[in-house]
Formats: structure tokens, C-alpha cells, sequence
């Protein structure tokens, strides 16, 4: 689970993307093809014997422990491909481009739903996550061998922990949402298609729904997604992007920023709380980040910096498109922006074609933890191992297109499950200040996702 984990950032961050000279990136350390060699997945991290015999030596500095469980894995692939870690700068990037994503186009719907108050909603969850990825980071250094966001589950709640946090609920969610996201947009771009043919009918947004779902399979079943890293590699300039192209709309389409709304609507905060709550969900990435960073540093000097700049540029990302589509459009705000901006301006086809192939490219990034978690499950020496994880990852993407329609998901695992390891881990370590943090932390993730669920039921309801 530990070679899953680090794929969601590994397969598409800027770092560890190909041919991209100018940020001195490497390859992946976690080559595989789609029918050739590939690594163990079911070895663990690090050996047991290498780890029961640092425990009676001096421990390693993370930097030198990561770079030396790297080292093993190359040696039993055979895979001859150097390390490079990431330093400020690139971390940064990657931190924007993982958390920066699909929930940036919703933003301006829910100042219409709660009113500028939920501009405060957006900041609390930012530093409430800000809080939760220091607390992963100091759970990775109180052991020799907590490499990754599995391992610290692990650590603290043993194999119980480790399964529930490979789930990777908040990566299917994106995929979900990726489904979503595609037939709405594609639907803006194609008016009126549909799809009718033997009793089988099916509105615009459902077919394209079902359409994305077929173009992702084949990407969901490689096993080396570099080639889709050169794309998705350019997944931090999308939000950028989008922010340009709703600003040149407001500025130069004649619709201008005059939009007023009063500071809070109660009846939306439920509403702002889950969507927000969605939007820093990916920062539990943030483990695997954090590990390629270390990899280029001689001491954790400065180490907290990264994590506030890159949520200090999330918010600043969310809160710009968010004011500005609002003051655009008003109450007739839709859900996404990009279903607001005008048909036929190059601004609106730039933001729509940007999100379309954003999506598509990160679409298997995201699921392809996931299928490699439920891959680990499957007996040594299972018959025909191709075949069954062929199943299975075309089971993921069915199931995927039948909930983007059938259910709402909450996002909150990503707030809650840091800080309760936190506590199991450091023990009586922590202060008392940590503790009535980490348990108010917890607290309000529960709660959120309680309010999130019940908003997003009672709007599915009123639908029908």
C-alpha cells in the first residue's frame, strides 16, 4: 500500500514528471509497464529485517531512511533510475497542483448559496488542514519507517488503519466528481446531444457521463502512467487558467463585476461546509510530498514553510475565482463557472477545453491507488493476475459513473484521521493543548460531514 499511496502524487506531480528540464525533474521511482516488469506491491516498504535491525542500531534521519528503502526497492527491480527530490519550490507546485482542483469551478455557487461568510468557512477548513498536514508530518518522524499516509494508519491503529486509509475515499471521490464534472462541461460544449438507439435513451449530461467513462478505461488499465504525466504535469496551470479566463470574461464580455449578496445565508452554510471540506481533501497527499522533499534537504529547517504556502495559494486561488464569479453572475450563479461564462468567447472555450482534458489525464492518477490497494488483497499466486486486475479496475470505473449519479459523497476522512493518529501515536507525548486540538479537530470533521450528508441528501431529495 505504500507504493499506492505515493502513486497518487508520483504518477503526476511536476517533480517527477518526464522532460521537464527547467524544474530538474526525475523519473518515477515506481516504473511499471502494462505487461512488463513492475515492483512488488505486496513487499513491504521497507524489510522486516532491515527494520528490526535499525531498531537496535542509531536511528537514521528520514532523509537518509527514505533514500535507503528507495535504494532496496530499485535493487529488487532491477531498475537502474537515480533519485532526485524536490526541493521548496517544486514541493510547492505539486502541493498546488495536487490540492487546486476540480472544486475551484463551485466556489463562486456557494457565496450565492451562503453569502461571503462562507469566504471564512473556506479559510477555517485552510487552516484546519494546514494544522492536520503538520500532524501527518510529525507522525512520519516519530518512527524509523513511517514512509507514507498507509504506514501512519498502521502505526496507530495497526492493519485496521492501514485498510480503512487505503480505501482512498477522497481519491474515488475526485473520480466521482471527475464523471460529474465532464458531463456537465461536455454538455456546455455539445448542446442538445443525446444518445437514443434501441429503447436506450439517455439526456446529454448522462451520456457524456457514460462517454468520459469509456475514454478513461483504457488509461485506467496501464500500468505506466508516465504517458499521461506530460499532460496532467500541466495540472497547476489549470486553475491558473480558469482564474484568467473568468477575469478576462468579467472584464472584457461586457458582464462586469456590479453582483451584490448579504453576508451570510444560514440556510447555505451546511451547503458551504461539505464543498469546502472537499476542497483541501487531497492534502492528505501531503505525506508523500513531504517524503521527496526530505530527500534533497540535510535538516528540517524551514520544513512547516511549504505546507503554508501551499495552502495560503489554494485559498488565495479559491477565494479569487469564487469573489469574482459571483460579482459576475449573482444569483444566477450555476454550479460550476464555467457553465456561466458565454458559449462562444475564446475566455469560456479555454476554461471548459482546459477542464475537460485536465480531467480526463488525472482521471486513472487518481484511481490507480485505489486499484492497486484491492490488487495487494488478491492472493500470492492467484491465477491469471492480469485478468483479475483488468476486472477490477474496470469495476472501479463502472462503479464510479453509477455513483456520480446516484449518491453525494462527503469529504471529512482527510480532516478526522490525521489528528486521531496523531493522538494514538504520540501517546503522552502530546501536550494538552494538542490534545483539546486534535479532539476539536475531530470534532468539527464529524460534524461537517454530518451537516455536508444531510445537505447534499436534502438537496438530492428536493430534485425529485
Amino acid at each position: 500500500a505504500a507504493f499506492s499511496n505515493r502513486e497518487s502524487v508520483d504518477s503526476y506531480t511536476i517533480s517527477e514528471s518526464p522532460s521537464f528540464g527547467f524544474l530538474q525533474q526525475s523519473p518515477s521511482i515506481l516504473y511499471s509497464s502494462f505487461g512488463g516488469n513492475e515492483f512488488e506491491a505486496k513487499l513491504p516498504f521497507l524489510p522486516e529485517d532491515t527494520i528490526e535491525k535499525q531498531a537496535s542500531e542509531k536511528p537514521l534521519s528520514k532523509s537518509r531512511l527514505f533514500q535507503e528503502s528507495c535504494h532496496l526497492n530499485l535493487q529488487f527491480s532491477g531498475e537502474g533510475l537515480g533519485i532526485q527530490g524536490c526541493n521548496l519550490t517544486q514541493t510547492i507546485f505539486n502541493g498546488v497542483n495536487v490540492m487546486a482542483g476540480i472544486e475551484l469551478l463551485s466556489t463562486p455557487c456557494i457565496i450565492k448559496e451562503a453569502g461571503w461568510a462562507s469566504l471564512l468557512v473556506l479559510a477555517c477548513f485552510a487552516v484546519v488542514c494546514c494544522y492536520t498536514g503538520i500532524l501527518m508530518r510529525r507522525c512520519l518522524e516519530s518512527e524509523d519507517g513511517i514512509l507514507s499516509y498507509p504506514d501512519i494508519g498502521e502505526a496507530a491503529y495497526g492493519r485496521f488503519g492501514r485498510f480503512l486509509i487505503a480505501l482512498y475515499v477522497e481519491l474515488y471521490s475526485y473520480c466521482v466528481e471527475f464523471i460529474i464534472l465532464e458531463g456537465d462541461n461536455l454538455t456546455r460544449l455539445f448542446p442538445g446531444t443525446a444518445f437514443d438507439w434501441a429503447g436506450i435513451r439517455a439526456d446529454s449530461v448522462h451520456f457524456f457521463g457514460i462517454l468520459t467513462g469509456l475514454i478513461v478505461l483504457p488509461t485506467v488499465w496501464l500500468r505506466d502512467l508516465r504517458i499521461l504525466s506530460y499532460l496532467s504535469a500541466g495540472g497547476v496551470l489549470a486553475p491558473i487558467l480558469v482564474s484568467l479566463s473568468v477575469f478576462v470574461a468579467g472584464t472584457t464580455d461586457g458582464i462586469r463585476f456590479h453582483q451584490t449578496s448579504p453576508f451570510i445565508r444560514w440556510g447555505g452554510i451546511p451547503f458551504a461546509i461539505g464543498v469546502h471540506g472537499f476542497s483541501y481533501s487531497a492534502h492528505s497527499d501531503y505525506p508523500n510530498i513531504y517524503q521527496s522533499w526530505l530527500i534533497k534537504q540535510n535538516s528540517t529547517r524551514h520544513r512547516h514553510h511549504d505546507l503554508q504556502l501551499i495552502c495560503l495559494l489554494c485559498t488565495a486561488i479559491y477565494g479569487s475565482v469564487a469573489a469574482m464569479g459571483y460579482l459576475m453572475f449573482g444569483q444566477r450563479t450555476l454550479s460550476q463557472i464555467t457553465l456561466n461564462l458565454p458559449r462562444h468567447t475564446f475566455s469560456s472555450k479555454l476554461a471548459l477545453w482546459t477542464t475537460v482534458i485536465n480531467t480526463l489525464t488525472k482521471y486513472a492518477l487518481f484511481l490507480n491507488p485505489l486499484a492497486k490497494s484491492l490488487e495487494e488483497l488478491l492472493p500470492v499466486g492467484t491465477w491469471n493476475e492480469f485478468l483479475f486486475s483488468i476486472l477490477i479496475r474496470t469495476g472501479l470505473v463502472v462503479s464510479t459513473v453509477c455513483v456520480a449519479y446516484l449518491h453525494s459523497f462527503c469529504h471529512f476522512l482527510a480532516v478526522i484521521l490525521p489528528s486521531l493518529c496523531f493522538l494514538k501515536i504520540s501517546k503522552k507525548k502530546a501536550t494538552n493543548f494538542q490534545v483539546i486540538l486534535c479532539i476539536t479537530i475531530a470534532g468539527l470533521g464529524i460534524v461537517s460531514a454530518a451537516l455536508g450528508t444531510y445537505s447534499s441528501v436534502s438537496r438530492i431529495l428536493q430534485n425529485y
